[in-house]
């Protein structure tokens, strides 16, 4: 018999928020997997009684990446607990907002998180081996934080500041647009187009130079999950108006989402038996630290009972702009083609913008309702949802992209997508498994948003 190597992780580095990874290595790859959040942060908790408008600006401080996600996927939950839209104009302006957070997330995670990992695609030889850092250090100051620089201003325009803009809220936003503000996006926008065009055609050479190796690990399950996002202006209530589609593909077919079908189990993780089941309509998990076989404070959503990914690749797949195969490869190249997609669609969207049109609907908190908010995160399928009685938020409930992706084990013994496409990835040495950390960060976790 193969002697059998743990080898443990924790941190793993290069990501959002605090990740443990452990696994087994036997005959040059990973047999078994085990992925833990190792913090409770309590925000579902936090929003008993409230206000139900105190939702949204305290929800977005779940993550100091993707606020302005889990803001408008909070204040889209109490519209459609008040079954009300916003203005053409409004949308217009939430999309941008989305859209260069998107842009942003992917360019750090291209260069910065994920680069290190295959020597910067070949711009910085040896930095895998921790050389050459100075170099390094020189492309992300020449691209990713001017990059970083160019969405923060686009989006502060709009928003009024970034990270966490207040300027969009239930009914629709607070800034109407002016010409000059128009003018200076396109401008700013101008700029980012050119860092792109500049550098991200060296990351598509290098991955089509590496595709056949990159193709053979990190494969999962290959179910995909997305929420939908990116509105249509003149229909924004209709997911299959929006730029990225709302689907599940499983088991190769794809298929409309029944956010009815979504469970969240909790077998595995440190939350009270008898808790989780429909984030509609059953208990909220409750915190149950220490209990028995429990490995991770990260919840296991499933959708019909199966482990679904989600993330740029499910979203491109369920839109019909990429294939639906999962691998490091398939990862890293739908996370590329969707930054290019929405660096075109942000200059639509600013083009669109009238100068003084409406951007906001008187909005009424209903006494006694439920809504559900489906957006995506720049890592994935982004849900929140809200019961409201008595005008006081009795039950919040929020399932982010990373709980769908680093998720433990459920009742029926079923891995997480994550622990899943480590299983068979090659490991020369059990003490320096590059490749089994390639595979993960390939998820782009965030561990702030899933141990929220």
């Amino acid at each position: 018999m193969a002697t059998v190597i743990t080898k443990t992780i924790d941190p793993v580095t290069r990501l959002e928020g605090h990740l443990k990874v452990k696994i087994n290595v036997s005959g040059g790859a990973v047999t078994d997997a085990l992925a833990s959040g190792l913090l409770f942060r309590g925000f579902e908790t936090i929003l008993l009684n409230r206000d139900p408008l105190d939702a949204p600006t305290i929800s977005q401080r779940i993550c100091g990446v993707c606020h302005c996600v889990h803001r408008l996927t909070s204040i889209l939950a109490l519209e459609n607990a008040a079954g009300m839209v916003p203005p053409p104009n409004a949308v217009r302006i939430r999309n941008i907002e989305q859209a260069v957070t998107f842009i942003y997330s992917h360019l750090a995670h291209i260069f910065l998180l994920a680069g290190p990992d295959y020597d910067l695609y070949g711009l910085v030889p040896g930095l895998s081996e921790g050389k050459n850092v100075d170099s390094y250090n020189q492309i992300v100051k020449t691209v990713v934080l001017p990059a970083q620089r160019l969405c923060h201003e686009i989006g502060a325009i709009f928003g009024g500041k970034t990270p966490h803009h207040m300027t969009t809220l239930p009914g629709g936003v607070t800034c109407k647009p002016t010409k000059n503000a128009i003018d200076l996006a396109l401008a700013k926008l101008g700029e980012l187009k050119a860092l792109a065009s500049a550098y991200l055609p060296q990351v598509h050479a290098f991955l089509e130079s590496n595709r056949a190796t990159l193709e053979n690990f990190g494969r999962g399950y290959g179910n995909l999950i997305a929420f939908g996002a990116f509105a249509n202006p003149a229909d924004p209530t209709n997911p299959a108006k929006h730029l990225l589609k709302r689907g599940v593909i499983l088991n190769g077919i794809k298929q409309a989402l029944d956010v009815g079908k979504i469970t969240e189990a909790v077998r595995f993780s440190w939350y009270a038996a008898g808790t989780g089941g429909y984030p509609a309509s059953e208990p909220a998990p409750q915190p149950a630290y220490a209990k028995a076989g429990a490995y991770s404070w990260i919840k296991a959503p499933r959708y019909l009972g199966a482990a679904c990914e989600a993330g740029p690749l499910a979203r491109m797949a369920i839109s019909g702009l990429y294939r639906a195969r999962a691998s490091v490869y398939d990862r890293l190249k739908a996370r590329l083609l969707e930054t290019e997609l929405l660096v075109a669609n942000v200059e639509k969207w600013i083009g669109q913008l009238v100068a003084g049109a409406t951007v906001y609907k008187a909005f009424t908190t209903p006494t006694n309702a439920s809504g559900i908010g489906l957006w995506e995160a720049p890592r994935g399928a982004n849900g929140h949802w809200v019961r409201i009685e008595g005008s006081r938020i009795k039950k919040y409930q929020v399932i982010p992209p990373t709980n769908w992706n680093a998720s433990p084990r459920d009742g029926a013994g079923l891995l997480g997508p994550l622990e899943k496409a480590l299983i068979g990835t090659p490991v020369a040495d059990p003490q320096k498994p590059l490749n089994a950390m390639k595979v993960v960060r390939s998820f782009d976790p965030c561990i702030a948003c899933s141990v929220h």
